[in-house]
């Protein structure tokens, strides 16, 4: 069966099925799917994951082995196969049949790629999962769906905009729902449950029209100390909202340490480079591999002293606005590997 995107969180709540494919190139929507549906398999006792990252050098034989092993300790288990393209080839396609003509009973598969084009959707395990299984496909929205989407999302975040807030965030994003996303975890950080307007939306564009949170994160991961310094000098000069820089540090350190928790469990960081801008993939991926040593707990109880102090509670709290700026910047240059 297929089942639209915006559908899946009513379908699992009345069944899981025994495989799933989810399709298409908007990114977001892809992530917010396939968590549902790893979340909603969690909860019915499919605790165990493969992550099967399928690239040119891919064996498909471990879909066979995959399928036909007992989970450890009889736990059942979620196949997680990430395939680059839809076409996966004479040896992918040979597995995928096998696979569902013979369907495990302990085990899900869920199979993530791009856009199904006509080949693609012609193709006979793919009609397979449709008849077994669900089928997402996932488009991107029109503008009057990017509308209606931003409109419920900054509701659900807790926000109060008027349609003149809905309207200007929308225009914006240019129908980046990952961006879109962002923008509005700013926005709760800085006026909460709030009534808001375009207006309110626009200082906050205006307050970091030179530099962005998102400018020192791309500094931090280049390691490049001299470019943090000026950033966090003009975003002081600016007087960007203290929370919201905490926020981004925060944010980086709690992706970089995900990334470096995968490497270790040898689980795949495909869907963490998802979330962020291709521009900034390699960046990240350099940053983990010199991140793999690093001292988290220092890293971490330094960032909830941050979010404390900006908010003026904690202990050794300093009523010198000055400090805080010099602890933000120890923290990014610590995250970038360059101490003080």
């Amino acid at each position: 069966m297929q089942v639209r995107a915006e559908q899946i969180e009513e379908h699992l709540r009345h069944t899981l099925s025994p495989v799933y494919l989810i399709s298409g190139d908007e990114p977001l929507q892809v992530m917010e799917t396939a968590d549902a549906i790893r979340k909603a398999a969690a909860a019915k006792g499919f605790s165990e994951r493969d992550v099967m990252t399928v690239d040119a050098q891919f064996d498909w034989g471990a879909l066979y082995d995959a399928a036909g092993a007992l989970s450890l300790f009889a736990d059942k288990k979620l196949l997680d196969v990430r395939l680059s393209t839809c076409k996966a080839g004479q040896s992918g396609t040979k597995a995928l049949q096998h696979y569902l003509e013979h369907l495990p009973t302990d085990k899900i598969l869920l199979l993530q790629t791009g856009r199904l084009d006509k080949a693609c959707k012609s193709a006979a395990w793919v009609k397979k999962v449709e008849q077994l299984g669900v089928s997402v496909q996932v488009w991107d929205l029109s503008p009057a769906q990017t509308l209606a989407w931003i409109a419920r999302r900054m509701k659900q975040a807790g926000l109060q905009p008027d349609n003149e807030a809905v309207r200007y965030l929308t225009e914006r994003v240019e129908g980046n729902l990952l961006a879109a996303v962002q923008e509005i975890g700013k926005l709760v950080l800085l006026y909460g449950s709030r009534p808001m307007t375009a207006a309110n939306i626009m200082a906050v564009v205006e307050d970091n029209s030179r530099f962005t949170v998102f400018d020192l994160a791309d500094a931090i991961l280049a390691q490049d100390a001299r470019r943090i310094r000026h950033i966090m000098l003009v975003l002081q000069e600016e007087e960007t909202a203290t929370p919201l820089l905490v926020w981004a540090l925060a944010d980086l350190l709690r992706q970089l340490y995900t990334g470096c928790e995968n490497i270790h469990n040898n689980l795949s960081n495909q869907a963490l480079l998802m979330r962020m801008p291709k521009a900034r993939q390699g960046a990240f991926q350099t940053a983990l591999r010199r991140l793999l040593n690093a001292d988290w707990r220092r890293l971490f109880a330094m960032a909830a002293r941050l979010d404390q102090h900006s908010k003026g509670v904690g202990q050794d709290v300093s009523r010198h606005p000055q400090r805080l700026w010099d602890e933000m910047l120890d923290l990014a240059l610590l995250l970038s590997g360059r101490e003080q």
